[in-house]
């Protein structure tokens, strides 16, 4: 009588990396923004001092190169590119181009593997990017506001990146890379308070 292989338990199913949830969910907001940016608007300014829309969008896909790069092992770059040449004649072809690109590389080998942070934290890169919705939540703001769009977050992914972000944001803003952080009216939703800790100020037109 042959040996039936047995099948693995259920509770290793649970040890295996997958791609974060609330991390794929924040990719689909910022998605949905920039694919309704108007034609005109690619060159509005933005919240972001300095930066247009298409600024915006490209800093934000250059963000899913890194994480390709981080999945596949390779050395990261050492200068930011230009966020304009990122994003290309076509924004959203570019961003949808280096987020399928990025996906095919999440294997559960590279989410496991642990990864260098730039505050000399050592964790899997699975962890990081679970943390990484406050940085794609921020900038869907950012780009819409430059576009003439309104975002509203998902409760549960605005609650999770306020969590990450309040123990990160200060950091950020030692290094100069925040701006200062706002008030807030009592009884702000965890959106404002998320937009305020960075320091967000809607455009005034």
């Amino acid at each position: 009588m042959r040996d039936v292989p047995r099948t693995r338990p259920r509770r290793w199913a649970s040890l295996i990396p997958a791609i974060p949830e609330r991390f794929v969910r924040a990719l689909d907001c910022f998605e949905a923004v920039l694919d309704a940016v108007p034609a005109d608007r690619w060159f509005s300014p933005s919240p972001c001092e300095g930066w247009s829309a298409i600024d915006v969008a490209g800093h934000v896909t250059a963000g899913l190169i890194v994480v390709e790069l981080r999945a596949a092992g390779r050395p990261l770059p050492q200068d930011d590119p230009d966020w304009r040449e990122v994003a290309g004649a076509d924004p959203v072809a570019s961003w949808r181009a280096t987020r399928a690109r990025m996906t095919a590389v999440l294997t559960p080998e590279a989410l496991a593997q642990p990864i260098l942070l730039g505050f000399g934290q050592r964790v899997a890169l699975s962890e990081w990017l679970d943390g990484y919705p406050q940085e794609l939540l921020v900038h869907s703001w950012d780009l819409a506001e430059a576009t003439g769009q309104q975002v509203v977050f998902d409760p549960d992914l605005a609650r999770h990146a306020l969590e990450r972000a309040e123990s990160l944001a200060s950091r950020g803003r030692e290094a100069g890379f925040v701006g200062p952080e706002l008030d807030v009216p009592d009884g702000a939703d965890d959106q404002a308070r998320l937009l305020a800790l960075y320091g967000r100020t809607p455009l005034s037109t």
